[in-house]
């Protein structure tokens, strides 16, 4: 039987992890935080009074409620005990779904939000009858249409910036040129089927690649470049006599390994000065020793 509806997204996002894509509605998580907020604060000012009105009682056991649990919890037959005790045990489950709920929107604001390519093409296997063509009739009908306050609950095969350019920029233009030979030949060395045989009819008329084998490829890429910049930096400086223009070309050919650093391994600005400077040191170094 053919999925439908919210059956049919769902087998969808089974099939496409990288596509589980919710809202995550952060204004109403921390409205919710501020009522919360709001309960407990009064909470604490009931108790405090009702704390200041025992203590400066002049009544039997009622300024003990302040050294003895017991008497506080128990004694309900003496005036003020059972009403501060019954704020302390409302305040304490305020207390705790105010904790579980800041804990909550703190794991939530960690998850990342959805890669636009992956969002687009869930916007597109949604609206496409040919895809997907799922259209919900209900208030939630534009929660992925308006592209705003989502989150995506798996973490982006591509994790540089290198493996994104590679997966969104170069497999969209090679999967236009695939009628080639040559580029027919590449396709079905990358190219796989989720299922041994046809399609499924959520997966239908959607070409899958493999993401282990598009990070390899831009890893290996990666390296390579990595290899040589260093190895080309040394050659044009031993072709370069002039002091200045090995000087220029330091400072070039630094930019241009931290700028492939940054853009290749997301590198933090500290891993990125530190490899730079360690890059430019052996530059000097190899100036130094050719001149002398």
């Amino acid at each position: 039987m053919e999925k439908k509806g919210y059956s049919k997204i769902a087998s969808f996002m089974q099939e496409h992890p990288e596509d589980v894509i919710v809202r995550r509605f952060a204004a109403l998580n921390l409205q919710n935080i501020l009522y919360l907020q709001a309960e407990v604060i009064n909470l604490q000012r009931d108790i405090e009074k009702l704390e200041a009105d025992n203590n400066s009682s002049g009544e039997e056991d009622r300024p003990d409620f302040a050294f003895d649990w017991y008497s506080l919890a128990h004694m309900h037959s003496t005036p003020g005990a059972g009403e501060q005790w019954e704020k302390w045990l409302q305040l304490r489950k305020a207390l705790k779904e105010y904790n579980d709920a800041i804990i909550q929107y703190c794991q939530l604001s960690k998850l990342p939000a959805p890669d636009p390519h992956e969002l687009q093409k869930l916007q597109s296997w949604l609206r496409e009858p040919r895809l997907g063509g799922v259209y919900l009739i209900g208030r939630d009908h534009n929660v992925w249409s308006q592209g705003t306050d989502l989150m995506a609950l798996a973490s982006p095969p591509h994790a540089n910036r290198f493996s994104r350019l590679i997966a969104n920029r170069v497999l969209p233009l090679y999967h236009y040129l695939r009628h080639s030979t040559i580029m027919g030949k590449i396709r079905d060395t990358l190219i796989r089927s989720r299922t041994p045989t046809s399609p499924s009819s959520v997966d239908s008329g959607i070409a899958t690649y493999d993401d282990d084998r598009l990070i390899s490829a831009s890893a290996f890429i990666c390296t390579v470049i990595a290899s040589l910049l260093p190895v080309l930096s040394i050659m044009v400086l031993y072709l370069v006599e002039e002091m200045g223009y090995r000087l220029i070309l330091v400072g070039v050919f630094s930019v241009l390994f931290s700028s492939a650093l940054w853009f290749m391994n997301d590198g933090e600005l500290v891993e990125v000065f530190g490899a730079t400077s360690a890059f430019a040191a052996v530059q000097v170094v190899f100036i130094g020793t050719s001149s002398s």
